[in-house]
């Protein structure tokens, strides 16, 4: 061949291996993007998956399938299948039971959260991680069998799961155990699940510290709870919703009952509480609907917002001396409490069953169920704490007078007979005008039933009984002064007192202004 010829063919080779090279990197930069991009990939089962930058591993972030029984594949594509994202199969409502391969190590959370037909689940055992809430309100999941691998539960992975029977921790896991179905940490100072639907109705629980988070929620079966000395810390929730639940007697140091742990217990009744308690959280007791009668255990400082509210059955209060931290939010839905009581010495006082301040300045809680239709805040009260009125059925007439300054937002609520009477130009009338909800109506101007000397909202000896001494003038007694003028003559005098004895004692022809 001719050099000139040969140069030409050397020349178009390089041109083509050149352009080759081009399109083979082209195509590499395409599958690249496509692989490592924005988008999620879907299998044709419905997968939805993404590739890790270095393309060796898959994930899988969602699931578009209607299958009742999800196989988690192991590979995608030549990938190791070796995550489930947060929530990527969430509400799921078809899958009834789900495989998870060995290849997968973590379970994100939420994951399968709210799948509520999921009964069988099956657990690789490369599983390290499971996500907080990864399996939350899965109501019919029976049994759960925890691998050897698992390292990390988070919080609240099996909330709601109500038919949950048992747990069972494999031989060698170095983080978990369990005893009888029960969950606890390796060295069983912790005790972590207690589930819904385990079959025991009694349970004592001993050598454990601390109860975790919502622990023994909505366990359906369980009646009585004993807990050891050992026991210093009992999370949020605990108790939550354990319906049949009776009896509770708590041992150890507990400093605090946490928010919501025995919220829900309809049927509790006995209840043993440590001396070390200074504080009950905010919905500790909500909806305890069989507590009849209650007195704050001696050492208790502060209750929250809410602890008793809707306790239906709840009929009397006594607050302790130790008390300094409490308001009427604490007993929202009372509708039965007809009194509260104190004892001497504390930073409460009781008047007529109302709950005030100890100087009488605030009126903290005034028992809804308390059968008087009229009620008149006294001159003294200078201030109305958060929720002192309410679900008041019996209320028919509530009076402000304008020495009321302050009002805690909300004052009332539920309270949809009441009439409420302020004063013109008030802070009262300001308030109630502002706030429509929670009571039937506003009227300004003071509103008098005569002869109600002691503002009871009904007339009778005890009225007359006051008058003659305010009139014998006797040290230290108040008396409404507009009702007490009962033949309205502008004095208030012995004249008075006759009138109403005669009225009190049904003379005919007597009335009242």
């Amino acid at each position: 061949m001719k050099p000139k010829k040969l140069k030409k063919l050397v020349s178009l080779l390089l041109s083509m291996t050149l352009l080759l090279g081009i399109a083979a990197l082209s195509g590499a930069s395409s599958y690249l993007l496509q692989s490592v991009g924005a988008a999620d990939l879907t299998t044709d089962s419905g997968y939805v998956y993404t590739i890790d930058a270095i393309k060796t591993t898959a994930q899988i972030t969602g699931y578009t399938g209607t299958a009742h029984t999800c196989t988690i594949p192991s590979d995608i594509s030549g990938y190791k299948v070796t995550s489930l994202k947060a929530e990527a199969f969430k509400n799921k409502n078809t899958i009834l039971s789900v495989t998870i391969p060995d290849t997968v190590t973590t379970i994100g959370s939420e994951c399968f959260s709210g799948c509520t037909l999921l009964g069988t689940l099956n657990m690789g055992s490369g599983i390290s991680s499971i996500g907080s809430k990864a399996f939350e309100n899965c109501k019919i999941l029976s049994t759960l069998d925890v691998p050897a691998a698992t390292a990390s539960i988070g919080s609240d992975a099996f909330y709601g799961c109500t038919s949950l029977s048992a747990v069972n921790v494999a031989d060698g896991n170095l983080v978990y155990q369990s005893k009888d179905g029960i969950l606890f940490d390796k060295l069983g100072t912790k005790l972590i699940l207690y589930p819904a639907a385990h079959s025991g109705s009694t349970y004592n629980v001993s050598g454990v510290k601390q109860i975790e988070d919502y622990a023994f929620y909505g366990c359906k079966n369980l009646t009585t709870v004993e807990t050891a000395a050992s026991v210093t810390t009992l999370g949020k929730g605990v108790f939550k919703d354990c319906t049949a639940l009776t009896s509770v007697a708590l041992g150890g140091s507990l400093k605090k009952l946490e928010d919501s742990v025995f919220s829900g217990c309809k049927k509790l009744t006995s209840l043993k509480l440590p001396t070390t308690l200074v504080s009950i959280g905010e919905s500790a007791f909500k909806g305890c609907t069989s507590i009849k009668n209650l007195t704050i255990p001696t050492g208790v400082t502060t209750v929250g917002a809410d602890a008793f509210s809707d306790c239906t059955g709840l009929t009397t209060v006594t607050v302790t001396k130790d008390v300094t931290a409490l308001s009427g939010a604490a007993f929202k839905g009372c509708t039965a409490l007809s009194e509260f009581k104190v004892q001497d010495g504390g930073s409460f006082t009781v008047s007529k069953g109302v709950l005030y301040n100890k100087d009488g300045t605030r009126l903290v809680a005034y028992p809804a169920g308390n059968t008087a239709e009229s009620f008149t805040v006294p001159d003294k009260v200078t201030a109305i704490g958060t929720y002192a009125f309410d679900s008041c059925k019996h209320l028919k007439k509530l009076i402000v007078p304008a020495s009321v300054k302050t009002l805690a937002k909300p004052v009332i609520r539920n309270c949809t007979a009441t009439v409420i009477y302020a004063e013109k130009s008030s802070a009262a009338q300001d308030y109630f005008k502002a706030n429509t909800d929670g009571f039937a109506e506003l009227k300004i101007g003071k509103d008098v039933l005569p002869g109600d000397i002691n503002t009871d909202g009904v007339v009778d000896n005890a009225d007359v009984i006051l008058l003659r001494r305010y009139v014998a003038k006797w040290k230290d007694i108040q008396i409404d002064t507009d009702a007490a003028d009962v033949n309205n003559d502008s004095a208030i005098d012995n004249a008075d007192v006759i009138l109403l004895r005669r009225y009190v004692a049904k003379w005919k022809n007597v009335t009242l202004k």
